[in-house]
């Protein structure tokens, strides 16, 4: 949802934010209650909709992800009747500090930026390290020991919710812990680009460019959305070019390389690549474990070691997804006054972790083969000797036999093959490639990961 708080022009209903919250407060745990329910406050009631506002676009996408359906389940017998819940972000501005008597490049003039400070969640002391992030962490630690100095920019990118994020927050902190009264931006390119907009409307260009170009580092998360976005990206040109002159540091994230970004200039693209690029993978076994006990211990979750493992094994996509199916189990285990074992994760993650014994179909197999390569199921089982569809159509049927253990005969049929000895082919076709052929091995192994139990 991205509706803001700001959005809604209902008076708080005081009343029934009260049973809500006493609700909420008789159910769970005092630390979980106090992490993710007690910032929450009403922000309006129209229509039986009643809009919950959350401190940042964060913890709104956290709420509605792990606890949209808990609320859907005890609203009605708690607020009033046919009550259904939206989570929205509480935009109100904070309130303003005195100006600084002295303007300067780390404490400039303008606007105060207080709403760009990090959060104090993101440090590099609870940013769990492993094989596949711990050159991003250490390039990272080198930026915010001599920012400006060591990579100028630096660059993370990676799939959603592996650490970047949180590795932006962690260097902006160890800057401004190293150099008190100094100021850092750390900022989504979406907002950047919303505040960007409001200053040209508004008139207020200079107070927007002093804002970014009088900080001592800029961090800017998610840079591939201002692809499309010309003047955006044109403003940004020249804030990064500005900085970078200054030797301000400068770091920035995205789920893709430089190279990769489509819809922005080659010569932005390209300055992206003067310091460090670093890829975050996601996380191998033995770090998602170390992830989630780190987690849990944050939270003051009491989680039993064959609980990790079982979150570990099977949530393997991203950080972001292992920290919500760990609050979901801690919720529903508060909820019950039930200790959290193997048996009520598995009850409570259901639609993640499949059941002992688990083997995937062929359709499933079919259909994910399909959408990586970027095909319909149709295309995919056709006749077509194209090798864009042939290649993929070998792969699945590799997978199919080699994942699901379906017969030759019943995989022939299931690609529309009269003879099964097409399977065999496939199968022995495959395997050659595996030995050789480094982007067959990805495709596999991507896939493979996907469909394992």
């Amino acid at each position: 949802m991205d509706a803001t708080a700001s959005e809604r022009g209902a008076a708080p209903h005081d009343d029934t934010w009260a049973r809500v919250d006493a609700f909420l407060r008789s159910r769970l745990r005092p630390e979980l209650y106090d992490r993710w329910f007690a910032p929450l406050r009403i922000a309006g009631l129209e229509d039986g909709l009643l809009h919950v506002a959350t401190p940042d676009k964060f913890h709104r996408d956290f709420m509605d992800d792990n606890y949209g359906a808990w609320f859907a389940e005890f609203l009605p017998n708690v607020a009033p009747p046919a009550c259904r819940v939206a989570f929205v972000v509480d935009d109100r501005p904070p309130a303003r500090a005195p100006p600084p008597p002295a303007p300067s490049r780390l404490v400039p003039a303008g606007p105060d930026p207080r709403d760009l400070r990090p959060s104090s969640r993101y440090t590099f002391e609870t940013f769990v390290v492993g094989e596949s992030n711990q050159f991003a962490f250490a390039a990272a630690k080198a930026v915010a020991d001599r920012p400006g100095q060591s990579y100028n920019p630096l660059f993370l990118h990676g799939d959603s919710g592996l650490g970047k994020t949180h590795l932006l927050h962690a260097v902006a902190n160890a800057i401004l812990a190293s150099r008190p009264g100094g100021r850092v931006a750390v900022v989504s390119s979406e907002r950047y680009t919303n505040e960007f907009v409001e200053g040209l409307r508004k008139g207020t260009l200079d107070e927007f460019r002093r804002k970014y170009r009088e900080c001592s580092a800029l961090l800017l998360d998610d840079v591939q959305f201002l692809a499309g976005k010309e003047r955006t990206a044109e403003e940004f040109f020249h804030t990064f070019n500005d900085l970078h002159e200054q030797h301000v540091q400068i770091v920035l994230s995205s789920d893709r390389s430089p190279r990769e970004l489509k819809g922005l200039e080659d010569r932005l693209c390209s300055r992206f690549e003067w310091g460090m690029r670093v890829q975050i993978n996601a996380p191998e076994f033995e770090t998602r474990s170390a992830i989630v006990q780190h987690k849990a211990e944050q939270e003051g979750i009491a989680l039993p070691d064959d609980v990790a493992q079982l979150l570990a094994t099977h949530i393997r996509s991203n950080v972001r997804e292992l920290h919500g199916a760990l609050m979901r189990v801690a919720a529903f285990a508060s909820l019950k006054a039930e200790p959290i074992t193997v048996r009520l994760a598995r009850d409570v993650l259901a639609d993640v972790i499949p059941p002992p014994g688990y083997k995937p179909s062929i359709e499933r197999i079919q259909e994910l083969v399909a959408a990586h390569y970027n095909l319909t199921v149709a295309r995919l089982t056709s006749a077509s000797r194209e090798q864009k569809i042939a290649l993929p159509r070998q792969v699945a049927m590799y997978l199919c036999r080699e994942l699901a253990r379906e017969t030759f005969q019943l995989i022939a049929e299931k690609f529309n093959k009269r003879d099964h000895t097409t399977v065999i082919s496939a199968k022995d076709r495959i395997e050659e490639l595996l030995a050789t052929d480094p982007e067959v091995q990805a495709a596999v192994s991507t896939l493979t990961q996907k469909l394992a139990p």
